[in-house]
């Protein structure tokens, strides 16, 4: 089971997006340390808010919105 969930924000959107925010990256990590990346989650969903992005995340990967978290 995951214990944390690191969401890793693109950096690279266009300026004429200002104010979207999409995933760069997902990372699942589990009890035991291990970490697994989630590529299927990188597909330029466009999000307006950090909170958006989160239940998003934790919907598609059915975890706790708590275990979700934003690296910047």
């Amino acid at each position: 089971m995951a214990v944390s969930v690191k969401v890793f924000l693109d950096d690279n959107v266009p300026e004429y997006m200002s104010g979207i925010i999409r995933c760069g990256s997902v990372v699942k990590e589990y009890e035991s340390g291990k970490e697994v990346d989630c590529p299927e989650l990188i597909d330029n969903t466009e999000f307006h808010s950090e909170e958006g992005l989160i239940k998003d995340v934790a919907k598609r990967l059915r975890v706790a919105v708590d275990l979700v978290k934003i690296i910047k």
